[in-house]
């Protein structure tokens, strides 16, 4: 299987096209760029062209254009804490863990990329026991249980409708 060189890509080959959700949670969490954002973004309203003509300093306010579209697009943007946000936020998660554990050749190296995941992303509480974060002061590294990512991934897919980007 081929790498995906970005997170972008990741996403679309495990969860499919991005919904406005997981463009906002996305941009939010660092996994896309405004260009990506403006590249992917869909409609033709006016407040999705305006996100879409943002160039040089009027980048400065991309975050309030994407807030805009997305409100223009689907009634509403996902914040934080909202059940919109933490459904984009699983699909975030599921995707690159997925990409972690299709490219990712050797323990250490998935234990790298689970712990980077958990501190941009967070994590839920079922998916705590599957890593042992680095410990920088001992210079201890991180550890993972593989078996136990690929559990949470199908624990996922057992429990949770396939309503990825269903408005709440």
């Amino acid at each position: 299987m081929t790498p995906a060189s970005s997170p972008l890509e990741a996403f679309g080959r495990y969860i499919g096209p991005l919904t406005w959700d997981d463009l906002v949670a996305g941009y939010d969490f660092g996994f896309l760029t405004s260009l990506e954002v403006q590249i992917t973004a869909t409609g033709d309203g006016p407040a999705v062209q305006r996100l879409r003509a943002l160039e040089g300093s009027a980048l400065r306010t991309f975050e309030a254009h994407l807030w805009a579209a997305c409100t223009e697009a689907v009634g509403k943007t996902p914040r934080p804490g909202s059940v919109r946000w933490s459904q984009a936020q699983d699909r975030w998660r599921d995707a690159l863990l997925k990409e972690a554990l299709a490219t990712e050749t050797t323990t250490a190296q998935l234990a790298r990329c689970v712990e980077r995941l958990y501190e941009q992303v967070g994590c839920p509480e079922d998916m705590l026991g599957m890593l042992q974060p680095s410990q920088a002061w001992s210079g201890t590294p991180a550890t993972v249980d593989p078996v136990a990512v690929e559990r949470f991934l199908n624990r996922s897919r057992r429990n949770e409708p396939k309503r990825y980007g269903a408005a709440s």
